[in-house]
């Protein structure tokens, strides 16, 4: 299967309020050769008010963004790419925790689909975790860089790039992200072909479900530079989400105390990191003792037996796997309660990404209304609408790309909640605002990462300016 190597740079890191501002993204076979790529910028919503921090590390030119192309745009290309060089196994460098979480949040608010990367056979992987599951096997091949000061292994894309001989241009540019990206991961499938496809098989919820099922004591990954390789063996998954795995850490000694726990004291054991929890379809990587370096595997291999006893043992008490079983519906329900109260209870329709799917027949007037040129029509068509969180969200990108199909009530509301929304004064709004982005320019003229970055800072100054002056009377 093909790989889409990607990466954004956005805004600010609130993938709910902020947005991107470039992707980079290559199509290459399973042999890493490109077959095809996109490079793509865009400029700021209307509303959207970037982070001087995040604007002087990308070194991002506020008034060179503003010649650029519409987001709606961008995110139509990007879509209509990415459909296209779909069935893929999309991958980047800490992606499913930053990057997705972008693309799923601008697909939304771009009236698309969000789950594109692990629909329609397409899955997702991560080189971050990749790496993070590598790092202390002392592969030859891969040079991690060490802090020498503190004695801790750098995970850093461009720190990682540079020690291994991998072009890297520019930090923080998406292409330059990409194609470090695309080189090491070269770099670990050429010389560790079997490990790197031992670890694609976890791509997808069902392809993890198999291997659990086939290994039910296996050696999970540390989560930290500097950590430990942890044998675990599957207990349960929770009954109202197949996707949320139970471990149980078998370095842990198995008492009756913790046979007994009762369900308001299971969340204890998940605090002791006895219990462990794993999503399924967050690309979870988990080892078998052959990918262990000698030491490693000789300990695990030591006590193999001693696991299998313990597994044994915590799988005969049937209570205390009820009880976790209990405990992880109860979590779920009061998670799905308190979600759903807030998400109800909210105004920003950017934050209700996950509060529901949206019906065939939305999605149908949504391309209906595409091929309207008719304020009253598409007026009149938004207000069918049973998702109410398109009607609002094409309203926006009707204010953005085309203001003549919206009533002038409509234009004056638009126009009205942009102005309260930057100028909000509450350090309690989840997004950034004029006086947060004004405070936090303050902040970084005292950084040290930003000597000599005076220029920048006055174009940022200048661009706050420019957007003060035209959306608040």
């Amino acid at each position: 299967m093909n790989y889409i190597f990607y990466d954004f740079e956005t805004s600010g890191l609130n993938y709910y309020f902020d947005q991107p501002i470039q992707l980079a993204a290559k199509l290459v076979d399973e042999n890493f050769s490109v077959i095809d790529e996109l490079n793509e910028k865009c400029r700021l919503r209307d509303g959207v008010i970037p982070s001087p921090t995040a604007m002087l590390i990308t070194k991002t030119d506020l008034e060179d963004l503003n010649t650029k192309q519409s987001f709606y745009e961008f995110m139509d290309k990007v879509h209509k790419k990415f459909t296209s060089w779909s069935p893929a196994i999309f991958i980047g460098y800490n992606n499913i925790n930053f990057d997705e979480k972008f693309l799923r949040s601008s697909f939304y608010q771009s009236l698309y689909a969000p789950y594109l990367t692990n629909t329609n056979n397409n899955t997702r992987s991560d080189l971050f975790k990749i790496i993070l599951t590598i790092c202390n096997l002392e592969k030859s091949y891969l040079n991690i860089p060490i802090d020498k000061e503190k004695g801790r292994k750098i995970l850093k894309l461009e720190k990682l790039a540079e020690n291994n001989n991998i072009a890297h241009k520019f930090a923080h540019d998406a292409m330059s992200d990409v194609d470090a990206t695309l080189g090491i991961a070269e770099l670990i499938k050429t010389n560790d072909p079997e490990l790197w496809e031992h670890m694609m098989v976890f791509r997808s919820h069902n392809n993890v479900s198999d291997f659990i099922e086939k290994n039910k004591i296996c050696i999970m990954p540390p989560t930290t530079s500097n950590g430990e390789y942890t044998p675990v063996g599957h207990l349960t998954s929770n009954p109202d989400n197949p996707k949320e795995l139970i471990f149980f850490n078998l370095n842990e000694i198995v008492t009756d105390d913790i046979l007994n726990s009762r369900t308001r004291n299971i969340g204890g054991l998940f605090k002791s990191k006895i219990l462990k929890k794993v999503k399924s379809n967050d690309f979870p990587i988990f080892l078998l003792p052959e990918h262990l370096n000698d030491s490693k595997r000789g300990k695990f291999s030591e006590n193999l037996k001693e696991y299998n006893r313990k597994l044994d043992s915590i799988n005969s008490s049937s209570n205390f796997i009820m009880n976790i079983n209990q405990y992880l519906v109860d979590q779920l329900a009061d998670y799905q309660v308190d979600n759903r109260d807030y998400l109800s209870a909210s105004e920003h329709v950017d934050e209700m990404l996950y509060s529901g799917f949206t019906g065939p027949s939305d999605w149908t007037k949504i391309k209906k209304i595409n091929s309207l040129n008719s304020s009253q029509d598409v007026m009149a068509t938004l207000e069918t609408l049973e998702d109410k969180r398109l009607e609002e969200l094409y309203k926006r990108k009707l204010y953005s790309e085309n203001k003549s199909l919206l009533s002038d009530k409509v234009l004056k509301n638009h126009r009205l909640y942009i102005s309260e929304k930057i100028s909000n004064d509450s350090e309690k709004v989840p997004w950034t605002t004029l006086a947060k982005a004004r405070i936090e320019l303050a902040k970084a003229a005292n950084d040290t990462r930003f000597t000599n970055m005076n220029k920048e800072m006055e174009k940022i100054e200048k661009y706050l300016n420019k957007i003060k002056n035209e959306f608040i009377d």
